[in-house]
């Protein structure tokens, strides 16, 4: 019986892995070869540079204003000779796909999946809601980190989570390093998860001599990928970059004296004369001119900087109603964020299983309540909402359908066994 449910699951997991690839291709191959962003424009920009021999540069004045990873990636494309648009659509379409997959054996080994004795359990419903979900279907067809970045995080929580459970314990912690080294390099923002891994290590970890020896596997690995953009950061400019040069003038367009708590862009800053764009000035002057100001504004105005902490924390999470487009989005995100919320409290009295994903969540919340607030920024944290959501979905499903399962189901610890 056990062995005609893992096939019949494995089968489940093919059909996952294939409707969401049908659904992203079917979206992003017919679409026009065209840039719909203009961060589309620079990460093609900075590829077909390095591709032509100048560099990984945006320009002469813009040597590391973006992290490196996703324009190394197109230029792979474009070395390869493939073209640029419909390579990276079936390649953004199946990473897509496999991260359906990452986050059911994610949310499996965070919540243990349900009754093993049932052919559907919470991981399916996660990855079967992450297959459908629209705006992931979206980003496949944009030349933009969404994709990538989502698929590095979900690497990365799958093979921390693995080392609990793996007898190669330091091997995986090793990987989930490296990966978080990778993400690092997509998107920044990334940054203060390491401290939130080590937290975590801190929490899963019974014994000090075991809690530094997995932090020390987990960091290396980290650090050696990092390091060499870092090493040539520092040759360029003869400073330590963390990353990019661009961290402070990024603050600034969040924290200045025009910020309205949402996503407002430097052209809208440009013209109330708060920002120029400062194209042929040097980058790390120009960054940290802004990043002085930003403190400036923060430190002068600490209750304005927190009034405007809360409103993008709103407006991350579309609290309040500012999108212009299809409401039906907005509708189905606000469900699934609210039976998230149930799920997590479903899950409280096992947080320590589950306390990972919630950082991942807290990580990018916490972020953009100090950067802008971009809705495509929160796309990370959605694969980790459709987890918890699951579990309400899984519980509710068994409480109406399962007749011996009693009304305490919600208090019902066997999910977590």
């Amino acid at each position: 019986m056990n062995g005609l449910l893992k096939n019949k699951a494995h089968i489940f997991a093919l059909i996952i892995f294939l409707v969401a690839l049908a659904l992203r291709l079917g979206y992003a191959l017919p679409q026009a070869e065209t840039h719909w962003d203009e961060d589309e424009t620079v990460y093609l920009t900075i590829a077909r540079n390095l591709v032509e021999g100048d560099g990984l540069i945006l320009t002469p004045y813009r040597k590391a204003a973006f992290p490196p990873l996703y324009p190394l990636f197109l230029a792979g494309i474009l070395r390869l000779g493939f073209p640029i648009f419909p390579a990276a659509r079936v390649i953004q379409s199946i990473m897509g796909a496999v991260s359906c997959l990452l986050l059911m054996g994610v949310t499996r080994m965070a919540f243990s999946a349900g009754n093993k004795a049932k052919m559907i359990d919470a991981g399916m419903i996660a990855a079967g809601l992450m297959a459908i979900y629209p705006v992931l279907i979206f980003y496949s067809a944009r030349l933009m980190t969404e994709t990538l970045f989502t698929f590095l995080i979900l690497g990365a929580i799958y093979a921390l989570l693995k080392s609990r459970q793996s007898s190669h314990r330091f091997i995986w912690l090793g990987l989930g390093g490296a990966i978080v080294g990778l993400g690092i390099l997509c998107r920044p923002t990334l940054y203060p998860f390491i401290a939130l891994t080590i937290v975590w290590l801190a929490i899963a970890t019974s014994e000090n001599k075991q809690f530094f020896k997995s932090t020390i596997f987990f960091l290396i690995p980290l650090i050696l990928v990092i390091l060499p953009w870092e090493i040539r950061n520092y040759r360029v400019f003869g400073k330590i970059i963390p990353v990019t040069s661009s961290g402070g003038a990024n603050l600034y367009l969040a924290n200045n004296p025009v910020s309205t708590g949402g996503s407002v862009g430097y052209r809208e800053l440009m013209k109330a004369g708060v920002f120029h764009l400062g194209e042929k000035e040097d980058e790390i002057e120009y960054n940290r001119y802004y990043r002085e100001k930003a403190f400036a504004f923060i430190k002068n105005n600490p209750g304005q900087f927190i009034r405007l902490a809360f409103k993008r924390l709103f407006w991350f999470y579309h609290l309040d109603y500012h999108y212009q487009g299809n409401p039906v989005r907005v509708i189905l995100f606000h469900v699934l964020l609210l039976m998230a919320i149930t799920g997590a409290w479903i899950s409280r009295y096992h947080w320590r299983k589950t306390i990972l994903l919630g950082m991942v969540i807290l990580n990018f919340t916490v972020v953009h309540m100090v950067f802008l607030p971009e809705g495509r920024y929160r796309l990370p944290v959605v694969p980790f909402i459709l987890a918890f959501a699951a579990i309400t979905i899984y519980q509710a499903v068994n409480y109406f359908i399962d007749s011996e399962i009693s009304p305490e189901i919600f208090r019902d610890p066997g999910l977590f066994n």
